[in-house]
């Protein structure tokens, strides 16, 4: 899962590094432009979405999160996803299951990632 930057369109502005919850995006400070490790991208997407001159895309293969949720009947309330979550978006206790705040979500994943029990369904858009 990763995100791309067109170089020849990256204008340095490094909105991009500031959008990402997971500080990502690196400035290459001689040739003001700023590139994406793909091993460190989790697909969130927070970058594309806020860069000016639209020039970051999805990589090869790369699909768009629509929607991120816990099920209630998988989750033992670990509180792996919720430590975890770069917006603070999933609430819980300890032992009972937690539910994600759709409102803070930024749709990254990176909860489903952590989640030994299969608890957390990504839907992805089309």
């Amino acid at each position: 899962m990763a995100y791309q930057i067109d170089k020849f369109d990256c204008v340095g502005c490094c909105a991009c590094i500031f959008a990402c919850p997971f500080d990502v995006p690196t400035e290459i400070k001689e040739e003001h432009k700023v590139v994406i490790p793909e091993d460190k991208c989790v697909g969130c997407g927070q970058c594309e979405d806020i860069c000016p001159v639209a020039a970051i895309h999805p990589a090869p293969g790369q699909r768009k999160i629509r929607k991120v949720t816990i099920l209630e009947e998988n989750c033992i309330g670990c509180t792996a996803c919720a430590r975890n979550c770069p917006a603070n978006a999933i609430n819980g206790t300890v032992k009972n299951p937690h539910v994600i705040d759709q409102r803070k979500c930024i749709q990254c994943g990176y909860c489903g990632t952590k989640c030994k029990k299969d608890a957390i369904v990504i839907e992805y858009l089309a």
